[in-house]
């Protein structure tokens, strides 16, 4: 299915934002955590869009 007249976001982050999906830990890090160093729980990008 195609959607017309809809907007897209051009915003695009300039940099990575981290955060735990356990415990709600954030953080900006320079090469990307695999796990959180409070909990040890897995850490998510939401510097991207959630559209």
């Amino acid at each position: 299915m195609t959607v017309y007249n809809s907007r897209i976001d051009p915003y695009e982050a300039s940099y990575d934002y981290y955060e735990c999906v356990t415990c709600g830990y954030r953080e900006v890090p320079s090469d990307g955590p695999s796990e959180c160093p409070d909990c040890g729980g897995w850490m998510r990008d939401i510097a991207v869009s959630r559209e």
